[in-house]
């Protein structure tokens, strides 16, 4: 685990501008994230200062920073989604195929819609975020925010990174052969996209972060009660996507319970599908409060988004053999 790293803080070049005692091994050659590099570095005698005043308190000192940089990393998934949705979109309605404009053959039009939901769901989750850690950061947080921001936070970033991930490959697709040729720039988006589900940690790794959370210091019941505040609408329609997304963390909830009961490696086995599925449901629970919103001064765009989202699968808890999985992944 965690235990015994310490935290430190290194200049990295002297008053010269010389590094200090730091040699670089080897650039890596990686799938994208290009112009962006990465090095594997050799720190040898290289001046240090302890940060926490102590040699096994480092994982705790860079908490915050985590909370910091998974929220950019679901950021940076959203912003990546609307770039690509937004060229996809724009191609569509240029791009004339069997009598017509890719935007306006159904099943195309469709596709789009189904993506853009996708965006507007991880949109809501991800801003929810950005909130709360702004009035963590002016010390405005409640001890119930507190525990929601500890919880979603992963959450987001997993969530996101999955859904970054399946967009940007249906992004590629709509542009037929042309978005498969390097010249156009969607193969880069394509490829940039896939570090989203793996810097500051992998889904799995993020799912296993959210159980821990959630033994230390809840934030499952803050969640529900949020969902409940969210999704407290008039619109008959809403009002149903709001319950499912409220069944979804129901569910989740009663999951985790009897999973925990059975066994840590019971829980473990389950925490991508719990995890995706609080997730996923958080999301549908705040584009319905969005929507409502909306309503109100006559916008039905977030209605139909949130009513296209709930459509998608939410509830992904299930209960799976340990025995046929093990099978499985050894081949």
């Amino acid at each position: 685990g965690g235990h015994g790293l310490a935290l430190f803080y290194v200049e990295c070049r002297d008053e010269q501008g010389r590094l200090r005692n730091i040699s670089l091994n080897r650039l890596k050659e990686k799938l994208g994230t290009k112009k962006l590099p990465t090095a594997e570095l050799m720190l040898q005698g290289t001046p240090a200062e302890l940060v926490t005043g102590d040699t096994v308190g480092g994982v705790r000192g860079i908490t915050p920073m985590l909370n910091v940089t998974r929220t950019w990393n679901a950021v940076t998934a959203v912003c990546s989604m609307r770039r690509g949705i937004a060229l996809a979109r724009d191609y569509a309605r240029r791009r004339f195929a069997f009598g017509a404009h890719l935007v306006d053959k159904p099943l195309h039009a469709d596709t789009l819609a189904g993506l853009q939901a996708e965006l507007e769901g991880a949109f809501q989750l991800t801003f929810q975020i950005v909130e709360l850690l702004g009035k963590e950061e002016h010390g405005e947080l409640s001890e119930d925010e507190a525990a929601l921001l500890r919880l979603l936070t992963p959450i987001a970033k997993l969530t996101t990174g999955r859904q970054v991930v399946a967009v940007m490959s249906e992004v590629l697709e709509a542009f037929g052969g042309a978005g498969y040729v390097e010249d156009t720039g969607i193969p880069t988006l394509y490829r940039d996209a896939q570090v989203l589900s793996i810097w500051e940690g992998t889904t799995n790794v993020l799912s296993l972060d959210t159980l821990r959370a959630l033994a230390r210091e809840g934030g499952l019941q803050e969640l529900l009660a949020a969902a409940k505040k969210w999704t407290d609408v008039k619109d008959p329609a809403l009002a149903e996507a709001g319950q499912r997304a409220r069944h979804a963390m129901a569910a989740a909830a009663k999951w985790v319970d009897a999973a925990s009961k059975q066994g840590s490696d019971e829980a473990e086995a389950g925490a991508r599908r719990f995890a995706l599925t609080l997730g996923r449901a958080a999301e549908l629970a705040l584009l319905v409060r969005h929507a409502d919103v909306a309503l109100a001064s006559g916008d039905r765009r977030a209605r139909a988004a949130a009513l296209r989202f709930a459509q998608t699968p939410i509830d992904q808890v299930a209960w799976m053999d340990r025995e046929d999985a093990a099978l499985l992944a050894r081949g």
